[in-house]
C-alpha cells in the first residue's frame, strides 16, 4: 500500500524530474562560465604580477591585510640590519620539553625564560644573553653614535610577555615558552621605526602601544588602530608594512602556477612561509617572501617533489618599489622516482626557471592607474 501512487502524484514527480534536470543543466553551465571567468582573471594576474602586486601595495593600509598577518605571522619576520645600527631581530622558541618525562603531577618550571636544571652557571648566562626571551640578537655591534647598539628585544625578566605553545607530535605533547602575539607585534614595529622613520617615531610607538594593544580582545582591530593613528599612512615604515601580508605574494604565485601547474600539480606546505626584510648597505631595503609547495602526487612525508619560492620586493631611498623577481631557489626530487619521471619533474622546472628569468629581466614598469580589485585574487 505505501508504494502506490495515485497518477496525479506520479504526474508531479516527472515534472519535478525534468524541472530539476533542466536547472541542473543551467547550473552547470553557469558554474562553467563563473569556472572560466575566474581562470581567465587569474590568469591575468599572472601575466600582469608586477603590475598587480604594486596595485595591492598602493592600496591604504586599511584596506590590507596587516593588522591580521602581522600579529599572526609576525614570528616568522626576520630583520636584519646590513649597517649594524641595531642587532638583527629573529624570533624563536624560549625552550620546548616534551611533557612524556615529566613525573606524573610534575610541571616544568622557568627561570628567565630557561627551563630550570637544563643550564646552569655559564650556559644559562650565554642562553640569556643571546636572546633566550623569544627573539634572538644575532650580532651586537656600535651604533652611528659608538655605543652598544639598542637591544631589538625586551628583556626576559617579564613572564607576562610569554606563553605556552602546545603541540602533538608523534613522541608526545610537546609545549614551548614563546612570545605573545602582542609583544611580537610591539618588536617589530619597534625596530622598522628605528630604522626607517627615526627614534622618535620608535618613541611614540613605544609609548602609545597600551593604550591601543590592550593584551586582550581582538589584537587585529587593535593593530589598525595603532597603524591609522600613530604609524601613519605617509610614514616610511608603513610603505613597508603594506608588503607585509600573505596577499602581497599572490600574484607571483598565480605566476608560478601558470607556467608549473598544469603540468605538475602542487600544494601548499603548511607552515612554510617566512619573510626576511633586509637593510642594504647602500640604504635601500630589500623584502623577501618565501614559501614551500608540494606535489600533489605521492605522500606527505615523500612527495614527488618539494620547492620553494620567493618573491622580493626592493624599495629604493623614498620607500617607493624599484624592483619586482620571484625565483625558485630550491627542488628536491623524490629518489624514489622512475628516471623517467625524474626527468619530467626536471624539465617542467626548466621550463618555469626560463620564465622566471625572462620576467625579471622585463623591467620594472609599473605603470598602474587603479589598485588592483583584490576579490579576483583572494583564492588559492
Amino acid at each position: 500500500m505505501g508504494g502506490c501512487f495515485s497518477k496525479q502524484s506520479k504526474k508531479r514527480v516527472v515534472d519535478q524530474q525534468v524541472s530539476t534536470n533542466g536547472g541542473s543543466n543551467e547550473s552547470l553551465e553557469t558554474k562553467k562560465k563563473l569556472n572560466d571567468d575566474h581562470k581567465n582573471n587569474l590568469n591575468q594576474v599572472a601575466i600582469n604580477w608586477k603590475s598587480n602586486t604594486v596595485g595591492i601595495w598602493k592600496r591604504t593600509h586599511d584596506k590590507l591585510a596587516i593588522h591580521t598577518d602581522v600579529p599572526r605571522l609576525g614570528h616568522k619576520i626576520d630583520i636584519v640590519d646590513k649597517l649594524h645600527r641595531r642587532a638583527n631581530l629573529t624570533f624563536q622558541s624560549v625552550t620546548s620539553i616534551t611533557l612524556n618525562n615529566l613525573n606524573a603531577g610534575e610541571s616544568p618550571t622557568y627561570i628567565n625564560g630557561a627551563l630550570a636544571g637544563e643550564s646552569t652557571g655559564e650556559q644559562l648566562a650565554n642562553r640569556i644573553s643571546s636572546g633566550s626571551d623569544g627573539a634572538t640578537n644575532q650580532q651586537q655591534s656600535p651604533n652611528a653614535t659608538g655605543s652598544t647598539g639598542s637591544p631589538s628585544v625586551a628583556t626576559i625578566n617579564n613572564s607576562d610577555k610569554f606563553t605556552s605553545s602546545t603541540t602533538l607530535t608523534s613522541s608526545g605533547i610537546t609545549t614551548a615558552q614563546v612570545l605573545k602575539k602582542e609583544e611580537v607585534v610591539l618588536q617589530v614595529l619597534l625596530s622598522l621605526a628605528g630604522l626607517l622613520d627615526g627614534p622618535e617615531k620608535e618613541q611614540q610607538i613605544k609609548e602609545q602601544y597600551s593604550d591601543h594593544i590592550k593584551g586582550v580582545g581582538d589584537i587585529s582591530q587593535q593593530l589598525l588602530s595603532l597603524l591609522t593613528n600613530v604609524v601613519l599612512e605617509q610614514s616610511r615604515m608603513m610603505q613597508l608594512l603594506k608588503v607585509c601580508h600573505q596577499k602581497i605574494i599572490l600574484p607571483a604565485y598565480y605566476f608560478i602556477k601558470a607556467n608549473l601547474f598544469e603540468d605538475m600539480p602542487f600544494r601548499d606546505k603548511r607552515g612554510s612561509w617566512r619573510m626576511k626584510i633586509v637593510f642594504e648597505e647602500d640604504g635601500t631595503v630589500t623584502a623577501v617572501h618565501s614559501k614551500r609547495q608540494q606535489s600533489t602526487s605521492g605522500t606527505e612525508a615523500d612527495p614527488e617533489f618539494e620547492f620553494e619560492w620567493a618573491l622580493s620586493i626592493s624599495f629604493d631611498h623614498d620607500m617607493q618599489i624599484s624592483s619586482l623577481k620571484v625565483d625558485v631557489v630550491d627542488l628536491i626530487i623524490s629518489k624514489t622516482l622512475p628516471q623517467d619521471k625524474h626527468q619530467e619533474i626536471q624539465q617542467a622546472f626548466s621550463t618555469l626557471q626560463l620564465a622566471t628569468t625572462a620576467s625579471n629581466s622585463s623591467g620594472n614598469s609599473f605603470k598602474v592607474s587603479e589598485p588592483t580589485p583584490l576579490n579576483k585574487i583572494d583564492a588559492i
